[in-house]
Parts: structure tokens; C-alpha cells; sequence
């Protein structure tokens, strides 16, 4: 489970505003404003995005290119961000 610090962190690393965060794991900005406030967590397949993305983040891969991942169709972003977090061979695509 990621805490409150964690959801904040993720979004500030990708370099996103809650509103495009929202976006980009397809919940209401209220949501995203309520998880990070500590009202709230998410949960189900949106805890599992947040997580994928912490780990693409911790595998090394730049902010910019999960943001880009993120611009493709929905299956491609989950595919290619799944790939990103958790493929045993890490690339630093910076």
C-alpha cells in the first residue's frame, strides 16, 4: 500500500498537476486531491497503476518517458508502463 507521501511523490516525479495525475490513471481530479490529502487511498487497479509507476520510477526509467507512454492508447500506456516496472532488465531511458 502506498501511503499519502508516496501518491504525492509519484505524481511530483512524474512532473504532473493532480489534474493530469487524474488523468493519466483515470480517476476524478476530487479523487486524486482526496488520496494525497489523506482522506482516501486508492484502491483495485488504480493502486496497482500508482504502484507500477513507482516502480517504473524506482527501475530507472525518466519521468518523461512514462509521460509519453502515457500519450498512446490506453492498453499500450499499460503495457509499456507494466514493462517499465517490472521487466528484469532495467534500461535507463533518460
Amino acid at each position: 500500500m502506498l501511503g499519502t507521501k508516496a501518491l504525492t511523490e509519484v505524481r511530483a516525479r512524474l512532473g504532473l498537476s493532480q489534474e493530469h495525475m487524474a488523468r493519466l490513471v483515470g480517476v476524478s481530479f476530487a479523487s486524486v486531491n482526496r488520496w494525497e490529502a489523506g482522506h482516501s487511498s486508492p484502491t483495485g487497479p488504480t493502486l496497482d497503476l500508482y504502484q507500477a509507476l513507482a516502480a517504473a520510477i524506482r527501475a530507472g526509467h525518466s519521468p518523461v518517458t512514462i509521460r509519453l507512454a502515457a500519450n498512446a492508447e490506453r492498453g499500450a500506456f499499460l503495457l509499456a508502463l507494466f514493462r517499465m516496472a517490472y521487466s528484469k532488465t532495467r534500461r535507463a531511458s533518460r
